[in-house]
């Protein structure tokens, strides 16, 4: 048996001893060997984010911070960086293989290792690309993506499209695209996207509506026999009110027909406009610009205004509108008959006539214990 010994963490024999000497020269050789492996692999690789850095800490260069510009005789930048091997990039392949191809003024082929700089607009990029050719040195610019209407990039248009789908605002991009290692947006480019979205949202969506409100017409006159459109109609807005306080700035109002189940109108009401709101707050005048400010009553009276101007303008579309399915608010029909139609017929919603129903059941139920 061999000898035993005493340490601080207790009794350990030779044999456990030489082993544990063993163990530990072969971890310190181990260790550095990857440290070797990533100085090698620091001088051409960036590391992702912090997480990627392991046993050793990497030291940035900055022996190259002061130095001075080459600049060709137009006055181009010459002096190459590595900003473009940093980061990761949405590229279309396509759009670079075509472009870099040959060069614009040789006609020789160009590679991205020859890349000496990178201009980042949103998502896309344009990459400064150098000719090889000793007798050409031509800058070419290599896009990343395709464009659309003066130079507008189709992914940032696609972004702002996703963030409207998925109900996302600038931070929450900015945060996912920082995870992805991907340069994040500005608050101008991804606001003039939205703009420019949205008013291809609206265009469709009013296609949309002419097209079923005309077959909302012919399914009402081919099971009825008559023009005679019923439709649902009901509100929403940005902050629900509690009974007393009704304070929401923004509310929107569908309205659906009952053969068809699809949306043939729909409106929203805002009562505030930033741009208005800073321009009087600094004491000047608003710029020229889309004002979104198109109501100044209370909250609560938003959805008996959009009921009225949706069946006003289905009416003037050729949509006979003679009945509206609703919630238990007698406002909106009190206003629908006082200026539109005095005739117009009233019909309650399943869905808002069951919770008044169970409330009523419920409260019975406490005041007579015979009801089960």
């Amino acid at each position: 048996m061999g000898k035993l010994r005493l340490r601080n963490n207790g009794f350990r024999t030779s044999k456990q001893e030489r082993k544990l000497v063993s163990i530990r020269e072969g971890q310190r050789k181990r260790y550095c060997e990857e440290d070797h492996h990533q100085d090698l692999a620091s001088k051409s690789v960036h590391a992702d984010h912090s997480y990627a850095v392991t046993s050793k800490r990497f030291v940035p260069d900055i022996s190259n911070i002061v130095h001075e510009e080459v600049l060709d005789n137009d006055g181009n930048n010459l002096t190459p960086t590595d900003d473009w091997r940093v980061g990761r990039r949405v590229v279309e392949l396509d759009v670079i293989a075509d472009h870099l191809q040959q060069c614009k003024h040789c006609g020789l082929p160009l590679s991205l290792h020859n890349t000496i700089n990178i201009k980042t607009y949103g998502l896309g990029s344009v990459l400064k690309v150098l000719c090889t050719n000793k007798s050409c040195g031509n800058i070419n610019a290599i896009p990343t993506g395709k464009q659309h209407d003066h130079k507008i990039w189709d992914v940032n248009t696609k972004l702002a499209l996703a963030a409207i789908d998925l109900g996302l605002g600038e931070h929450q991009i900015n945060g996912l695209l920082s995870i992805l290692n991907i340069p994040t947006v500005s608050h101008c480019m991804i606001d003039n996207r939205i703009r420019e979205v949205g008013d291809v949202i609206e265009s469709v969506a009013d296609e949309s509506m002419e097209e079923w409100t005309e077959k909302e017409k012919e399914m009402t006159r081919e099971s009825d026999g008559n023009d005679n459109v019923t439709v649902s109609v009901d509100a929403a807005w940005q902050r629900r009110g509690s009974g007393r306080s009704y304070d929401s700035l923004t509310g929107h109002c569908s309205m659906i027909g009952l053969k068809t189940g699809k949306v043939i109108n729909y409106k929203w009401r805002s009562k505030a406009c930033r741009i208005c709101q800073r321009a009087e707050i600094s004491g000047n005048i608003p710029r020229v610009h889309k004002c979104n400010k198109n109501f100044t009553g209370s909250a609560k009276a938003m959805e008996p205004d959009m009921v009225v101007d949706m069946v006003k303008e289905s009416r003037s579309k050729g949509a006979n509108i003679t009945a509206i399915i609703g919630d238990e608010d007698t406002t909106t029909i009190a206003r629908l008959r006082a200026k539109v139609d005095p005739t117009i017929v009233k019909l309650s919603d399943s869905n808002h006539m069951k919770n008044p129903l169970e409330i009523v059941c419920m409260s019975s139920k406490q005041t007579f214990n015979s009801i089960t």
